[in-house]
């Protein structure tokens, strides 16, 4: 999971208990690849100058390229589970949105686990 991922889903997950005594609910949407025209040379930007110690193994404008059209994701049935998730009486407080988000996913919970039960007092 990327950093900025996992800050955006702690912040979230923090913030559900001190807004639910209000009625406010949170769902955290782990989103996989949707076929969007995110990865494509017409929306996505990079930096023209790189950084040697932060250089990327990979090219990632072709490595966006090569995704772009071929994401796994449909977001017609993105759109109808969120709308079905905000109509919820008790939605859930985590959705992992694609069919390659759990593969993603469930790695980054089993090392927590791992580690939580490796070093529990």
């Amino acid at each position: 999971m990327l950093p900025t991922k996992f800050a955006v889903e702690g912040l979230s997950l923090s913030v559900l208990h001190e807004v639910e005594r209000f009625g406010i609910k949170i769902t955290v949407v782990e989103p996989s690849f949707f076929r969007t025209e995110l990865v494509s040379a017409r929306s996505a930007k990079f930096a023209e100058i790189e950084i040697g110690d932060y250089k990327n193994e990979e090219n990632p404008p072709q490595m966006m390229e090569s995704i772009h059209g071929r994401q796994a994701g449909d977001p017609d049935r993105l759109g109808a589970a969120l709308v079905s998730i905000a109509a919820m009486e008790n939605p859930p407080r985590f959705f992992a949105a694609g069919s390659d988000s759990l593969t993603m996913i469930i790695p980054e919970i089993e090392a927590r686990l791992t580690d939580t039960k490796i070093f529990e007092a």
